[in-house]
């Protein structure tokens, strides 16, 4: 056995899981957008029922209220509302230069495959 084997194996076997990655996440995502399509489908032909009864489960129709995510503009735009309905001085760009310039990084090894292309 040589020394080159274990990493052969390696890399063979990183390919393989690279591969079924890519390959269950567009399975995933195509899933999700079917779903997706019956479940407005189902919501646009079930009229005044409010729940359906199905093999050990039961459908129901309901609402969801969801936050969108937080980022930079939105926290911008939220601290420049509260100093104005507050009527206090506005510090909003010094508080965000200073999140930005604290903000705690973390670095990680991976690998990253590209196309022979990009690398020549």
């Amino acid at each position: 056995m040589s020394n080159t084997e274990p990493l052969a194996d390696s890399v063979r076997n990183w390919v393989h899981f690279d591969n079924l990655c890519t390959m269950l996440t567009k399975q995933l995502i195509s899933a999700r957008n079917m779903k997706k399509k019956f479940d407005e489908q189902i919501i646009s032909l079930i009229g005044g029922i409010k729940r359906i009864k199905i093999h050990g489960a039961v459908l129901e129709m309901t609402t969801r209220r969801n936050s969108i995510p937080l980022n930079w503009t939105i926290l911008e735009e939220s601290l420049h509302k509260y100093y104005e309905k507050n009527k206090k001085h506005d510090e909003t760009d010094e508080i965000i230069a200073f999140l930005q310039d604290n903000r705690e990084t973390k670095t990680t090894t991976f690998l990253k495959k590209t196309s022979e292309e990009n690398t020549k």
